[in-house]
């Protein structure tokens, strides 16, 4: 094929995509195949910004009209009145594409339904018409997709999920609440994969607080010794003692260690922060200090970033 031939082919494909008839002058002395290039760049460019996937992301950030909104969904036929859920998806940073693939591989499975990237971490699953109208059939399908995802994509991942929404116009707010409910599980619930915004505890509550707050309440509770991150078998025996209402016996059980084992960590995270957690008082006052340990550690990250 020569260089005419690649040329006109380049423009009639940017005409199909535009819906415009286009045509191409350039100088003598200018290579064709510069030319191509650049309607390749331009050709890339249009695609990019009137897919289905740009339209979905520009949805779910709010940069769309309400009339805007009306001509996508138009464009691309989709119905702008429909039951729909938000499943969002965050990763760890590792095997994004992966988990894209089997996203849209396992759970587009009905007309309707619409997956986009929302940033480098965040993938944005949009199901139509969803089985089941109660919190509880949202929540399992979210957890369906956690276990799906480690399965298929050995990738870790949590999963905020919304109501359910009748229109598109109202998917912004809804992506605007699983944003914020990724937000509080990633600082306060790191254990969690399931989160929804109507059921963020204590966590909601401590994210209101300021910062400097958050600080006094740590100097109060830990005086001049504010403890540094705890190793992994330290949280792992607070989590599970936590777990099982501050019982040594069944928690001693659930870490295969001897009672006098677990005494002895637990003596020495007394000795460490001046809190006796087999008290409840002080169990309860160790927690939201680790909650509001993290709040603060994740604020000063970003103040530093």
């Amino acid at each position: 094929m020569t260089n005419e031939e690649k040329l006109e082919r380049s423009i009639n494909e940017l005409s199909r995509i535009t819906g415009l008839r286009l045509s191409v002058e350039r100088d003598d002395e200018t290579d064709p195949r510069e030319v191509i290039e650049k309607l390749k760049l331009i050709t890339a460019a249009w695609k990019e910004k009137n897919s289905v996937s740009a339209y979905l992301s520009d949805l779910l950030r709010g940069k769309l009209t309400d009339n805007e909104i009306y001509q996508g969904a138009s464009r691309f036929h989709i119905a702008e009145k429909t039951p729909r859920v938000l499943y969002l998806v965050e990763t760890d940073g590792e095997a994004e594409a992966d988990v894209y693939a089997v996203l849209r591989q396992m759970f587009l499975t009905r007309s309707g339904d619409m997956a986009a990237w929302v940033d480098r971490k965040k993938i944005a699953l949009l199901l139509a018409k969803p089985s089941g109208d109660r919190r509880e059939d949202y929540e399992n399908m979210a957890r369906t997709i956690v276990d799906m995802l480690n399965a298929e994509a050995m990738a870790r991942v949590r999963v905020a999920f919304s109501g359910m929404v009748e229109s598109l116009s109202e998917i912004p707010d809804i992506y605007r609440e699983c944003e914020f409910a990724l937000s509080v599980c990633r600082i306060f619930y790191s254990n969690m994969t399931v989160v929804s915004y109507d059921r963020l505890g204590l966590g909601r509550l401590l994210s209101e607080v300021p910062v400097e707050t958050c600080r006094k309440f740590l100097t109060e509770v830990y005086g001049d010794r504010i403890p540094e991150e705890l190793d992994d078998e330290t949280m792992q025996t607070i989590d599970i003692f936590f777990g099982n209402n501050l019982n040594i016996s069944e928690t001693a059980r659930k870490l295969y260690v001897h009672r006098n084992t677990l005494v002895y960590r637990l003596e020495k995270l007394r000795q460490m922060t001046g809190l006796d957690i087999r008290t409840f008082d002080d169990a309860m006052t160790f927690r939201i200090a680790l909650m509001v340990t993290g709040y603060v550690r994740d604020r000063e990250n970003q103040e530093n970033n």
